[in-house]
């Protein structure tokens, strides 16, 4: 209940900062012009907040996207409002292993230092889809792409913070409702990343930010062992207001919405913990860690278990593997 109500006015925790606080507050005192930053899923919401922040700091940013046009729609935007901000656009499906592999590639081709890694991007598929490589689409695009995203991305951001002596950082967004998933991990993707099964929109989503948070773990433990000055935390942004919800007409949709405004963010402030642990000084050397309303907190119990994590890891490396659709033989 004490939660709840630090919550709803917004009371700032030990960062300095808390629900209510904007992704423009938390960076106010950042300067990022010696900064590049990858963000997925950079193109609207929080991760297109982000961007702009970022951009305002004076970052150098690369869009890796789906969606090309929409991309360079929104670097115009960026760059209109911030002139001279260096924005790459870059085409990267995250549901397709070979997609993320060119992109990678390309990303490399261009010979760029790499600061920060922003995991951002995410979907909630509520048809039942499998990818390219006969993996659930939810969880190939909201985890799996990302783990070898990142894996393939971290030779150049341990050798960016060699040269520079500047702590590389990854920020994996996630969601409060990697709680709701319960039972065996593996077991579940397992059986809906069959053509026919029972899918459950909300479990799967839930799965993909559990693995998200579990990832987080494994990677900070791994970077730890190997010294290198990369660390690696997960958010969760909170619940953004959106246009559906506004555009709802009736007596009893307002007072629902009334109602539950008051538990929702807006964009800028959804935005604010990706940017408060993309950048802010007090989090060198903070690795592992889940962070919300700017402030660190605890996941769920299957959050924070270790050996779950890591089999999670040893898993994930199989599937990304180049041997598309035969990924699920070596659980067998």
């Amino acid at each position: 209940m004490i939660d709840t109500g630090r919550y709803l006015i917004g009371a700032a925790g030990v960062s300095g900062f808390g629900s209510k606080s904007t992704a423009d507050e938390v960076t106010e005192n950042c300067d990022l012009r010696s900064t590049t930053a990858i963000i997925t899923g950079a193109t609207s919401g929080i991760g297109a907040e982000t961007a702009r922040v970022l951009a305002k700091r004076g970052a150098r940013l690369i869009f890796p996207a789906r969606n090309v046009k929409a991309a360079e729609e929104a670097k115009g935007r960026i760059v209109s409002e911030f002139p001279g901000t260096e924005i790459v656009v870059m085409e990267l499906d995250l549901s397709s292993m070979s997609s993320v592999r060119s992109f990678v590639a390309g990303f490399e081709s261009l010979h760029l230092p790499l600061n920060l890694l922003i995991n951002n991007a995410g979907r909630l598929a509520h048809e039942h889809a499998i990818s390219e490589d006969g993996i659930e689409m939810t969880f190939a695009t909201n985890y799996l792409g990302h783990f070898l995203l990142t894996n393939l991305l971290l030779k150049k951001m341990v050798q960016t913070a060699e040269e520079t002596g500047v702590q590389g950082r990854i920020v994996n967004v996630t969601s409060g409702i990697h709680g709701w998933f319960t039972g065996d991990l593996i077991e579940y993707l397992r059986l809906i990343s069959q053509p026919k099964c029972q899918f459950d929109a909300t479990r799967a989503y839930a799965l993909s930010k559990l693995a998200n948070v579990l990832h987080t773990k494994e990677l900070s433990s791994r970077l730890q062992k190997i010294g290198a000055n990369v660390t690696v935390n997960c958010v969760h942004p909170g619940v953004v207001k959106t246009r559906l919800t506004r555009d709802r007409e009736g007596l009893m949709t307002d007072l629902v919405f009334f109602l539950t405004s008051k538990l929702l963010k807006t964009v800028p402030q959804a935005a604010a913990t990706t940017c408060y642990v993309a950048t802010n000084p007090r989090l060198v050397n903070v690795s592992g860690k889940y962070f919300t309303d700017c402030n660190e907190t605890t996941p769920s119990g299957l959050g924070s278990n270790s050996s779950e994590a890591t089999k999670l890891w040893a898993a994930s490396e199989i599937l990304v593997t180049q041997h598309p659709k035969a990924a699920f033989d070596p659980f067998s």
